[in-house]
């Protein structure tokens, strides 16, 4: 997910130089100076005067994300890091970083256990508070280790990331990376997520705290509801493209998948295609279907180069083959009896773009919501199906929830290609859909119209 990185990317630019550059007092100073002015730009320039009054940030007012204090703090404390280990008196090694990541692997699933028995003890009828104390005790230790040893986990991936991206596998750039791999593995935000109620359209996003309560998750999306009649709803980010992103504590191959995606945004934001990214819409989607194809490639030779697996391609998934076959020629190659959460997410969708079509705004929501509670019997916990849900979603093209061709498009476009890199060489200095589109067609792809 992209973010307001392209301030800060340009505060990189100068800041990079002033640090890299023989660190006189002087130097120290302007470049805490001149990092401080920018950050507090970026914060003002993207929203202006009108910062809080839309629905969703007037709603979400209370629980947003401090993105500014977290890019100051973090930013400043992994170049602190970097500079600090320069020195001779401070060595490390690839050693330690590698002895670091074999924990860190260990520990994502300590963290998850640990976090599942606080929520049990939590959640029983009758809390034992000394109980309560010592699990919340248990996620705080592991967390604070996972903090200490995450510099140097970063820093050992961030390095195979880069080698990687100028591998002649991937071809996206030669000998100069830029901008650097840099991302924090933590909490990425959640976001708050909206679109009318009468169509499926991606409006409004507000990033909301990591940390926010169900209880209040619900109390905004209701507000929006209830008060300006917009379909809403709050959603867990699968990273964040900051500078340095934020990549969350998660396992190893999808850990690098997550730093590949959000490494190309921050790349984008250079050219064309990157730029275009908050005009919404299609270019939205392109972008970040392109940096899941992209990600995902990427993932998979960092984590064969990690863990000496062989690599094994990705395959076009299911979702970018085109539009849905229909009930027979799909019965003709799977079992229709097996549940596929694919099929059954894309016939979701389909039923509810014609209720909406035929503006029965109710009966779609109530089949949303009969449809998530169906997913429950097949192990799939959703908290909340609706318009917007499906608006988030789509712009994901390869998502079962998409309707959009761009998935088929981008992925054609990638089986002409030599490399991933080659696919994002060819689309980054695209501005609009309709370029995109004309590219298409001059490839030889046949674009789908709407019926």
């Amino acid at each position: 997910m992209w973010t307001i990185g392209s301030l800060l990317l340009v505060a990189f630019v100068v800041s990079e130089w002033l640090v890299t550059f023989p660190l006189r007092r002087r130097s120290k100073w302007v470049f805490r100076a001149l990092l401080i002015v920018v950050l507090f730009v970026a914060w003002v320039v993207p929203t202006g005067d009108k910062r809080f009054d839309t629905p969703a940030s007037a709603a979400s007012l209370d629980h947003g994300y401090g993105l500014v204090s977290w890019e100051f703090e973090n930013f400043s404390d992994k170049w602190t890091h970097r500079i600090w280990t320069v020195f001779p008196w401070t060595p490390t090694s690839e050693s330690d970083r590698r002895e670091a990541l074999d924990r860190y692997v260990v520990l994502v699933d300590e963290i998850r256990a640990a976090k599942d028995e606080l929520n049990r003890v939590t959640t029983v009828a009758m809390p034992d508070l000394n109980v309560v104390a010592a699990a919340q005790n248990d996620v705080d230790r592991l967390i604070g280790e996972r903090d200490a040893i995450r510099p140097a986990v970063e820093e050992f991936l961030e390095q195979i990331i880069d080698k990687i991206v100028r591998t002649d596998e991937i071809d996206l750039v030669s000998s100069f990376v830029w901008p650097p791999v840099d991302f924090r593995i933590g909490d990425p935000p959640k976001l708050l997520v909206t679109s009318p109620r009468d169509e499926i359209s991606r409006i409004e996003d507000a990033l909301i705290d990591p940390d926010i309560s169900i209880e209040d998750m619900s109390r905004i999306e209701d507000e929006l509801v209830y008060d300006q009649n917009i379909s809403a709803v709050i959603i867990q980010t699968g990273g964040l493209a900051s500078y340095p992103n934020v990549i969350p504590t998660t396992h190893l191959k999808r850990l690098v998948d997550v730093a590949a995606h959000e490494w190309l945004h921050a790349h984008l934001a250079f050219y064309p295609l990157g730029q275009a990214y908050f005009s919404g819409g299609d270019i939205r989607s392109m972008n970040e279907t392109l940096a899941d194809i992209f990600g995902r490639e990427v993932g998979l030779r960092v984590y064969s180069e990690v863990t000496g697996e062989p690599f094994v391609a990705s395959i076009r998934p299911e979702t970018a083959s085109g539009k849905v076959p229909n009930d027979e020629a799909a019965a003709a190659v799977e079992d229709p009896e097996a549940f596929s959460f694919n099929r059954f997410m894309g016939e979701t969708r389909r039923e509810t773009d014609e209720l909406l079509a035929e503006d029965l705004i109710d009966e779609a929501e109530r089949y949303m919501e009969s449809r998530r509670v169906e997913l429950l019997d097949h192990g799939y916990k959703i908290r909340k199906i609706n318009q917007a849900y499906f608006a988030f979603h789509g712009t994901y093209a390869e998502s079962p929830s998409s309707t959009s061709p761009i998935a088929r498009y981008l992925w054609e476009l990638r089986e002409q290609v030599a490399t991933v890199g080659d696919l994002v060489k060819l689309l980054r200095p695209i501005r609009t859909y309709a370029e995109f589109e004309q590219l298409v067609v001059d490839r030889g792809i046949e674009l789908e119209h709407a019926e």
